[in-house]
């Protein structure tokens, strides 16, 4: 299976932005190389462009070969009649969907519009992976690497083409403190973690991530999904 992430972070305003950005990514990294994401190796399979320019996204045209692709935006956004615009850096803007590729399997997953934030976030890393052996008495065993990127690769195989588009919030709303990449985590870690011989799919992981987002924001913040592509987000143990 030939498959890639791509990261990218647009303009950061300031220096506990930059940190936090950077912290969120990091997130997605360690989720998307562990057993839980999809087994893909960080330095082969995921590249990450910081406040990139026009010409750096010209060439990742060979990401176009993929069989799947994850694109995760992470910056500041707004929209203009009806259209989603993101910025790359201080003075440049793009859409989103100007982010194409043509790749059959694609899930872009954007996390922008959201409000500036002056603390540090506490963002933990992936040590939620350390597994837990004993449910009711029984001994399970959690999948090998091999055998956990063998089902998730499988699964994408089996996977309708399409594309996918996760946005952190809906029109003329505002993405507050990375709740919608966090809680994206939260959620495929706690599958991961407490569920058993199964395979969760993006619209699963993202339905109940919007309930979530939902509650911490008192329903000021809606997540929307749009597209018709459906992809395994994240494989369970044993």
């Amino acid at each position: 299976m030939n498959k890639s992430v791509l990261i990218i972070k647009g303009y950061s305003k300031t220096a506990t932005e930059l940190s936090n950005d950077e912290k969120i990514i990091q997130l997605h990294v360690d989720f998307f190389s562990s057993n839980a994401g999809g087994v893909f190796e960080p330095t082969t399979e995921i590249f990450y462009l910081s406040e990139p320019s026009l010409e750096d996204l010209k060439k990742t045209t060979s990401l176009n070969s993929k069989d799947y692709l994850i694109v995760v935006l992470v910056g500041h956004g707004a929209h203009k009649d009806g259209s989603q615009i993101f910025q790359l850096q201080k003075d440049v803007f793009i859409s989103p969907g100007q982010i194409q590729f043509s790749c059959p399997k694609q899930l872009h997953i954007i996390e922008s519009c959201r409000n500036k934030i002056d603390f540090d976030l506490d963002i933990k890393r992936i040590n939620k992976l350390i597994l837990k052996y004993k449910y009711g008495g029984w001994v399970k065993r959690p999948l090998t690497k091999q055998e956990s990127l063998e089902k998730f690769n499988q699964a994408i195989e089996s996977s309708n083409d399409g594309i996918a588009y996760l946005f952190a919030c809906d029109i003329d709303e505002t993405a507050y403190n990375y709740y919608f990449l966090q809680l994206m985590v939260d959620v495929a870690i706690y599958a991961h973690e407490y569920f058993r011989d199964n395979i969760y799919y993006s619209s699963e992981i993202f339905d109940t991530t919007k309930k979530n987002v939902i509650n911490a924001t008192k329903g000021i913040q809606n997540p929307l999904k749009m597209g018709t592509g459906d992809f395994p987000f994240v494989i369970t143990i044993i």
